[in-house]
């Protein structure tokens, strides 16, 4: 279960096929959520939040900039990890593609964090705790082992 190889080139995917199942899976599923209405989805709060959360008026000034050009890069960002997940692209990690993984992979633990309830570290322990068997929370968890493996491997000066 190593998700990233560095090698002499760069960074190189390195996860099993059920682990890029699972990924390509939850990033099909991001994609549908970021093409789908926004506005019916409270994820919506936790990926694109207020600038201005006291300021209504300028929120709404702020969103109606910026919103389109965000969603368009968190798409791009899917794509990108998708390629790799599924062997369109393959070789080492351009800079670019680092950055969209990380993105992508912050993406998702918010929309799995969304669906869990957790807003914040007490949330985040309550969550441990109610959780039964394999489920969204051992999901979470993987990802955010995913995401640090990949920072730790970007980091690495070999």
């Amino acid at each position: 279960m190593i998700p990233f190889v560095r090698r002499s080139d760069g960074v190189h995917l390195g996860m099993s096929s059920g682990e890029r199942g699972l990924l390509t899976s939850l990033t099909e599923q991001l994609r549908q959520v970021l093409d789908g209405d926004l506005s019916a989805d409270p994820v919506t709060e936790r990926m694109f939040p207020d600038a201005y959360p006291d300021d209504d008026d300028a929120s709404t000034e702020f969103r109606r900039y910026t919103q389109s050009d965000l969603l368009a890069q968190k798409t791009t960002n899917a794509t990108t990890v998708h390629e790799w997940l599924t062997g369109t692209r393959d070789g080492a990690l351009a800079p670019e593609d680092e950055q969209a993984w990380l993105r992508t992979l912050t993406d998702l633990r918010l929309t799995i964090a969304d669906r869990l309830g957790i807003v914040d570290a007490d949330d985040e322990e309550r969550s441990v705790e109610a959780d039964a068997g394999v489920g969204l929370r051992d999901v979470y968890d993987w990802l955010g082992y995913v995401q640090e493996h990949l920072i730790t491997t970007m980091t690495d000066p070999r």
